[in-house]
């Protein structure tokens, strides 16, 4: 009777993947029918859940797969993932990962792409799609980022409270007239004496002012701390 080839199984979600109908459940269903189809038998199942592709820190279940090849627990010869993007996205940690577990014999099945590294054409497709991967990845970093601060030119909030002496309206930082004259006052001291951040904070507390209790707020008087956020984080 012919003996079997054993693959493991890895799946991987972030919280926005998920939406996509790429539920983990989804990926382990496509994977085992997989493994059947090809007759090969599943010597074990890894699942991160919740974390991203952008590096190999922090998921746990791949890192346990890697140490189990290195071991030769199973004596599998595949690695089957639904897609490379579940495998990675960030190109050094692919090339790396493949060529360590390629050290011990296993090999890589990305199936809904179609690429096993076991064969010629397999690596050079996975180096390339994990280049641009990882791009991709970027690209969505720098549209972000690009867009929150173009919200923050239109005087938009990008989320979270509003800072002290200020107050959210529709999406829009409108000034707090119950809290700005401290705000005011914080820097007027501050450029017009010589008082220092230490020194503005001890003024604000020894002339009576107090500070209006915000979330989880329990204390009325002022701290340097606040005194220096308020004038290093200007909306």
């Amino acid at each position: 009777m012919k003996k079997k080839t054993k693959c493991y199984i890895y799946t991987r979600v972030s919280t926005s993947i998920q939406v996509d109908g790429y539920s983990l459940d989804a990926q382990r269903d496509k994977l085992r029918k997989y493994a059947e189809y090809e007759e090969m038998t599943s010597a074990g199942e890894y699942s991160d859940e919740g974390f991203s592709g952008k590096n190999i820190q922090g998921r746990l279940e791949f890192q346990r797969m890697l140490n189990d090849i290195q071991e030769g627990k199973d004596g599998v010869s595949f690695v089957l993932v639904f897609k490379l993007s579940r495998f990675g996205r960030n190109a050094a940690d692919v090339l790396n990962s493949l060529q360590l577990m390629q050290d011990f014999g296993v090999n890589l099945i990305c199936v809904e792409d179609g690429i096993d590294s076991s064969k010629d054409s397999g690596k050079l497709m996975i180096s390339v799609l994990s280049a641009v991967a990882e791009i991709e990845r970027e690209n969505i970093r720098t549209q972000t980022m690009a867009g929150r601060e173009q919200k923050a030119k239109e005087g938009k909030w990008n989320g979270g409270f509003a800072p002290y002496g200020y107050r959210l309206d529709n999406g829009q930082l409108l000034i707090a007239e119950d809290e700005a004259e401290v705000i005011r006052l914080i820097f007027d001291r501050y450029i017009h004496t010589n008082d220092g951040i230490n020194g503005v904070c001890s003024y604000l507390n020894s002339h009576g002012y107090t500070k209006k209790l915000r979330q989880n707020g329990t204390i009325p008087g002022f701290s340097s701390g606040f005194v220096k956020g308020v004038l290093y984080n200007v909306p």
